[in-house]
């Protein structure tokens, strides 16, 4: 039982998974694999109608790594499977570590991660299927780069504060990495957007014609 306490209640499904390397790795590439798709689906509803109503000058993904692969919306992309290969692997290294209180809180980190982009992810798909019909929505708004990276700073520090509440009351490591995993993203977001903001000229707002270019490449 991976608890930090041995008074708290124990999870058997987490017990099992951490028992089983290959299924608690296969959960998180399922996870994972859904992200991207979830992903390249927002992205077509953006560029199918929803941009009339929400306007990103910079793209939709907050992460630079894809940034090029969601604004082309491609369906296969190496720096994804590579990354799906590359963390499975860490994951099989710590695993082989045999220290089980380390691997809990990694895939605690990575998973907990995910279920809370997921929600985010959820979320928008569901409000740009409504603004590419134009059902509920009228107007348009841009948001800025930096804007975005903050608003998802706020979601990750809002599921990293209800990951680490409820570590408190049950103790279970896995419970800790999701709180860790989701604070590491929401400082990065955050700093990121804190840099992202100081190097506009007008604190934030960027010229129209620039914005027109880059969401003509969704077309």
């Amino acid at each position: 039982m991976l608890l930090l306490w041995p008074s708290a209640p124990s999870t058997w499904l987490l017990d099992f998974l951490f028992s089983h390397i290959w299924l608690a790795i296969a959960v998180w590439a399922g996870l994972y694999c859904l992200d991207f798709i979830f992903t390249m689906t927002t992205a077509r509803f953006y560029r199918d109608g929803a941009k009339q109503h929400y306007v990103f000058p910079e793209g939709i993904e907050l992460n630079p790594i894809f940034k090029d692969d969601v604004a082309r919306i491609r369906v296969f992309s190496t720096r994804f499977l590579l990354f799906l290969v590359l963390v499975s692997g860490v994951l099989f290294i710590i695993y082989e570590m045999n220290i089980p209180e380390l691997f809990a809180v990694a895939w605690g980190m990575l998973v907990g991660s995910q279920l809370a982009n997921h929600c985010r992810h959820i979320r928008n798909l569901i409000v740009f299927s409504y603004a590419r019909a134009s059902v509920g929505v009228r107007g348009t708004i841009q948001y800025e780069h930096w804007f975005s990276l903050r608003l998802s700073s706020v979601d990750f520090f809002c599921f990293a504060g209800l990951f680490l509440l409820l570590f408190l009351f049950l103790g279970n490591l896995f419970l800790l990495g999701a709180a860790l995993g989701c604070s590491s993203l929401a400082l990065r977001h955050l700093f990121d957007s804190v840099r992202k903001r100081k190097s506009l000229p007008q604190d934030g707002r960027t010229a129209g014609p620039e914005s027109e270019e880059r969401i003509s490449q969704l077309d």
